[in-house]
């Protein structure tokens, strides 16, 4: 059978179908009207229109003229005008067509490209590779009617794999003209943006769960957008797995609810971008157990602007810090506030004696025999001793009353909120009643006593270190007043006290010095 000669380099579906039903290739020619005027044909359309009806002189069937043929240029012109890249073959997978967009994408020339078999066209990369034969066999269902789409990789004119969203469709349905039309459509700067997009994706997602603490991100509403697999596991606090906002949970209200509301205010602050950053420490309980937690909030930005959050434990710090603090302020032996927390108590009763418009009340306690039951017991036995008295100290004040131990033998009572010194002479009357009964310690028993000081004050318009060591001095005083007096009792504080002369360097001047550091 001879070719199919029409004025196209490449011609779209319609064409394909007549040329596979007339066994003829589509090839580029001078047009149909030349090539009937070389033979010696009609050139009118009337002329044409019988010629439709009958075979050429050769037995091949007639080339369709008139409106068939308008229609059949039509529709090449679209075939060539496509954007994409596109690839017609017969039943045999023969290519038949090709348009200038894949002539430019493959690196190929029509006329070179008609005649051969599709799949050496349009070798794909896969994973795992497929087979020549298994190729063949999937684009011949495609032939048998099916649609087959997908992403596959091809290499272009420049032998570079490039990412294709392609279909393959079936171009006609009659027995004896079937074909398929093949049309790719490069997105491989789509799927590079895609891949880049992931990669950042998952670059973010490894500097989040590299980040040393449990760490949340943050919409510009507080709400949970993303976090790391420490905050999944053990949630803000470190107390467990859901045991904080989770995804899409609105941080902000679980932090006003869990530490205060003015850390909620602050953080919704940093998520309008009216502060550079937020850091705050709180603690939290879980299974009895204190836990401290360090929050540290910076503002994202760009396009999603937000929040991170990370929470660190900072337990053990904390309890180091408190062991440190409780070691420079507390005695070691019975846990009593030393004189620098002595000191820092007393002012601050005074600074509130002073607002609320009350009394504070003062005792000095020194204890009666104390050095004999050393000599006779030994000073571990003392040391127990003085443990056994703070304890006593400790039940008869008030939990708000500070019991301090401010040298060997000697305490220092604070009463705050007192209504007299009716008040504080029954306090002094229940110590020295627990401090006379017996104590009885592995080495023996113990006896002592104790004498007592007392001072009332109502506070000071100005709170000054004069002022702490004066009262602390002023019950000193008194307590030496109740021991010339006979021991096991207390007096109270007379001016004329401070002018007796005591050649004693007592804890009131090393107070001194302390608070004039």
């Amino acid at each position: 059978m001879g070719s199919v000669l029409v004025d196209s380099v490449a011609v779209g579906p319609e064409a394909i179908r007549f040329a596979v039903r007339y066994g003829g290739n589509v090839h580029i020619g001078d047009g149909v009207r030349s090539r009937r005027q070389q033979d010696g044909t009609a050139s009118t359309s009337e002329s044409s229109r019988e010629e439709s009806d009958r075979t050429s002189s050769n037995g091949d069937p007639a080339l369709p003229v008139g409106q068939d043929f308008h229609d059949l240029r039509l529709l090449n012109e679209a075939f060539l005008a496509l954007p994409d890249p596109a690839i017609a073959a017969d039943d045999d997978l023969i290519v038949r067509a090709v348009n200038p967009a894949a002539e430019r994408f493959y690196g190929i020339r029509a006329d070179n490209a008609i005649g051969t078999h599709i799949v050496d066209l349009i070798a794909t990369e896969s994973n795992p590779a497929l087979t020549r034969d298994e190729m063949i066999m999937g684009i011949g269902r495609v032939l048998a009617g099916d649609t087959w789409s997908g992403t596959i990789r091809q290499k272009n004119a420049d032998d570079q794999w490039c990412d294709l969203d392609a279909m393959a469709i079936a171009i006609s349905s009659s027995e004896d003209a079937k074909g398929l039309l093949y049309i790719a459509r490069d997105i491989t700067p789509i799927q590079r943006a895609a891949r880049e997009a992931n990669d950042r994706t998952e670059f973010a997602a490894a500097v989040l769960e590299s980040l040393p603490g449990r760490t949340c991100v943050l919409d510009t509403l507080g709400h949970v957008v993303e976090v790391n697999r420490k905050y999944r596991d053990q949630g803000p606090t470190g107390a467990g797995a859901k045991t904080g906002p989770g995804v899409g949970d609105d941080y902000v209200q679980w932090l006003g609810t869990t530490v205060s509301k003015g850390a909620s205010a602050e953080l919704a602050e940093l998520l309008a971008a009216d502060r550079a950053d937020y850091r705050a420490e709180f603690s939290t309980s879980h299974r009895r157990k204190r836990m401290w937690t360090e929050m540290f909030a910076v503002p994202l930005t760009g396009l999603q602007p937000g929040a991170v959050v990370t929470h660190v434990d900072i337990t053990t710090r904390k309890n180091a810090e408190s062991a440190l603090t409780k070691r420079a302020t507390h005695d070691p032996l019975t846990g009593l506030p030393n004189r620098v927390l002595l000191a820092d108590r007393l002012a601050q009763a005074l600074s509130r004696a002073t607002r609320t418009k009350t009394q504070v009340g003062l005792l000095f306690c020194d204890l009666d025999g104390f050095r004999e039951v050393n000599n006779k017991l030994g000073h571990l036995a003392g040391d127990k001793l003085l443990v056994t008295i703070a304890k006593r100290l400790r039940a008869v004040c008030r939990s708000s009353d500070t019991v301090a131990r401010v040298s060997g033998d000697e305490f220092v009572i604070v009463l705050e909120d007192v209504a007299g010194r009716e008040e504080i002479e029954e306090v002094a009357r229940r110590i020295i009643e627990a401090l006379s009964e017996p104590m009885e310690l592995e080495q023996g028993t113990a006896q002592t006593g104790t004498s007592i000081g007392l001072v009332i004050s109502s506070g000071v318009p100005r709170v000054g270190t004069r002022t702490v060591e004066n009262l602390i001095r002023d019950a000193d005083s008194a307590m030496y007043a109740a021991k010339e007096a006979g021991r096991g009792r207390y007096a109270w504080f007379i001016p004329e006290m401070r002018e007796r002369p005591r050649d004693r360097p007592t804890f009131v001047q090393a107070i001194g010095r302390l608070l004039n550091r």
